[in-house]
């Protein structure tokens, strides 16, 4: 799942002793046609996840790193199988080979990340 949240507050809760972490008060979206899981919770042990629910629903085990989401959302990773990264201006909407350089292939890498997309096939 991509987690969309703050990396430096994770980073510095993620030593846990117990290697469990309990995520909390996010919309979760499960990709499996179920609606959207208001404050949720789902627990991490040792990079497997191990539960998923609502929060009031998940038992969380004694000594987990408890991570706050509240007010963000979490949701799997997108996969876009078929992309033309680099040539479009995002400024003008033109499509055009004068656009594939570094800097707006980066633009578009990021802009991908941003909206969820964690790996794409760039099909020229």
């Amino acid at each position: 799942m991509l987690l969309v949240a703050s990396s430096t507050e994770i980073a510095t809760q993620v030593g846990s002793a117990t290697g469990v972490r309990v995520f909390e008060g996010a919309r979760l979206i499960t990709a499996d046609g179920s609606a959207p899981i208001e404050n949720s919770a789902f627990i991490v042990a040792n990079d497997t996840f191990t539960a998923v629910g609502r929060k009031s629903a998940i038992q969380v085990p004694a000594g987990a790193v408890r991570i706050d989401l509240t007010g963000k959302t979490v949701m799997p990773a997108i996969v876009d199988a078929h992309g033309h990264l680099g040539f479009l201006d995002a400024a003008t909407g033109k499509l055009s080979k004068a656009n594939f350089t570094r800097e707006n292939y980066i633009d578009h890498l990021q802009r991908y990340a941003y909206h969820g997309v964690a790996a794409t096939i760039s099909t020229g």
